[in-house]
């Protein structure tokens, strides 16, 4: 007699799946179904692409923004890819609900790589952001995806390694990115950067029209016409989050930077962003449709901190990547292909991290520790790269980056079981949606705030630094305008450059280890059930 508390079931179609309500047979009788291995081929494909993406746009966007020259605006290349992500995220996990996993994933794949091919042939700066915004649209779902198709096939007890592959993916593909995209720029051109991505999409898109065949959820009768489905989905939510974070980022992009904190343009540009997330979130409340983030999930002391420890640990990752390169190329004046190798230190570390977390979830349980320690570590990791001195021993830009990177990797997978082990198994897309969503605002508020800080810096501190040197104004221009302008000052005034980007840069890390401070704090009002579902976790 099963003495266990779930059992595993078989749905046509899908393959064993987890009911909370019944008997758990012993976890060794599941068997991954017909296919299962070809299945993880298409998925982890696009994984890998979610991780490559990130970490190559990281480490050329100081290069491609100088070409345009728009380095001063050279957050939107991240930001209008992070935007359109963020509010399409929790969008496939109603689409994969109504339409099938199978068709949300080739929309996610397709879209991908038309926006990559896009960003590969553009031939200026805002055609370049508008094509990274469509690349969103389909990398929002790159991630998401792969976590709700194993939803379906892979028990909730036995995720946990499974989880760890993904993070390992995403983590290898974060490492390639990092460690070849400076040398795809200085030898075949940032356009291959892009360009490059297309051949992994098509190779997901093949195999998963070969084997993934999930059906979509059974809906009621009466939800089955176009227009019933139609109002399933809260597309208006989505208008409300885009127009939201695009108004709050046009403020911050302008304010101190191409205009004073009081014009009329960045104090509207922000008045305009606090209506719209406003409305957004009264739409999310009042809502007919599946909201994006249903308010019944947020819920709570509990729930409410983990958020809260999920859109800072976004904010202090994305603002560290961000971030790094600049270092790296600026202050270190290393080439792009060395500024690239030395980011696929931390990006290594991210994937060991993953892994660490998912044998931790798998053997233990111990999800709130994992948060914790996650968040810590992030924290941690951020102070010591904010002692950095503007010439300091080599061998700390090696060590100090590791443990933000390490920590991102423990408390992503950390984060998103504890929210999925709070509801049950027909949740799982609409939770895991929630989290990447949460963590995707923290994204965007993270790249945003560097952005301005790094920017505002420069304006107000080159002025005053190159106030003796004849032509100042040109020279600053050329500087906030492109990275590598850095490179062709004399040595007096090169120096006095960098020591302000220094500033700038120091000060961003410490914002970024003030979001790790913040989500180390939350995550002690958290607890988990662990894998063993029903078994309570409150330390």
């Amino acid at each position: 007699m099963p003495s266990t508390r779930d059992i595993l079931i078989e749905r046509p179609g899908l393959g064993p799946a987890l009911h909370e309500e019944q008997p758990l047979l012993p976890q060794d009788v599941w068997k991954p179904p017909t296919g299962f291995v070809w299945i993880q081929i298409a998925i982890m494909s696009n994984v890998f692409l979610s991780g490559f993406d990130g970490t190559i746009t990281a480490s050329t966007y100081a290069v491609i923004s100088s070409e345009f020259n728009a380095a001063n605006t050279a957050s939107w290349l991240t930001s209008s890819y992070l935007i359109t992500s963020t509010a399409f995220q929790p969008l496939y996990g109603r689409f994969s609900d109504i339409f099938g996993r199978r068709a949300s994933f080739f929309t996610a794949t397709i879209t991908f790589m038309i926006g990559c091919l896009g960003c590969g042939v553009a031939k200026d700066i805002v055609l370049l952001n508008l094509m990274r915004a469509l690349t969103g649209i389909g990398g929002g779902g790159l991630m998401t995806m792969a976590t709700i198709v194993n939803s379906d096939l892979i028990p909730f007890r036995r995720r946990g390694m499974y989880q760890a592959l993904q993070n390992v993916m995403h983590g290898f593909g974060s490492i390639c990115g990092a460690s070849f995209g400076g040398s795809i720029v200085d030898t075949i051109g940032w356009r291959w950067c892009f360009l490059m991505q297309v051949p992994v999409g098509f190779l997901a898109l093949v195999t998963g029209h070969l084997v993934i065949h999930l059906p979509r959820v059974d809906l009621p009768e009466s939800s089955q016409g176009l227009r019933a489905i139609w109002k399933r989905i809260d597309l208006s939510g989505a208008c409300m989050l885009i127009l939201g974070l695009s108004s709050q980022l046009v403020g911050l992009s302008l304010g101190g930077n191409e205009l004073p904190w009081t014009s009329v343009w960045v104090i509207g540009s922000l008045v305009a962003s606090v209506v719209l997330l406003s409305a957004f979130m009264l739409v999310e409340a009042k809502t007919s449709a599946i909201p994006l983030i249903p308010p019944r999930m947020l819920r709570g002391v509990l729930p409410i901190a983990m958020q809260i420890s999920n859109v800072c640990v976004g904010m202090a990752a994305y603002a560290f990547l961000f971030t790094l390169p600049l270092l790296f190329q600026v202050i270190l004046l290393d080439s792009p292909t060395k500024a690239g190798a030395r980011l696929a230190i931390p990006s290594l570390a991210t994937p060991v991290g993953g892994l660490i977390s998912g044998i931790v979830m798998s053997k233990w349980g111990k999800l709130a520790q994992l948060v914790r320690a996650g968040a810590l570590l992030m924290c941690i990791g951020n102070v010591l790269v904010t002692t950095f001195q503007f010439n300091d021993s080599s061998w700390k830009y090696f060590f100090y980056v590791i443990p933000a990177s390490l920590g991102q990797g423990i408390v992503y997978p950390g984060i998103l079981f504890t929210f999925l082990a709070a509801f049950d198994h027909a949740d799982h897309a609409v939770s895991a949606s929630t989290v990447y969503l949460v963590r995707s605002l923290g994204t965007v508020w993270g790249v945003a705030i560097t952005s301005t800080i790094i920017q505002n810096t420069l304006r107000s501190g080159l002025a005053e630094a190159l106030s003796e040197v004849p032509d100042k104004w040109k020279i600053i221009d050329e500087i906030r305008h492109s990275v590598s302008a850095i490179h062709k000052l004399p040595d007096g005034v090169q120096t006095a450059a960098r020591l302000v980007y220094y500033r700038g840069i120091r000060l961003s890390f410490l914002a970024s280890a003030c979001f790790g401070l913040v989500a180390t704090l939350s995550a002690f009002f958290t607890q988990g059930k662990g894998l063993h579902r029903g078994v309570y976790q409150r330390n």
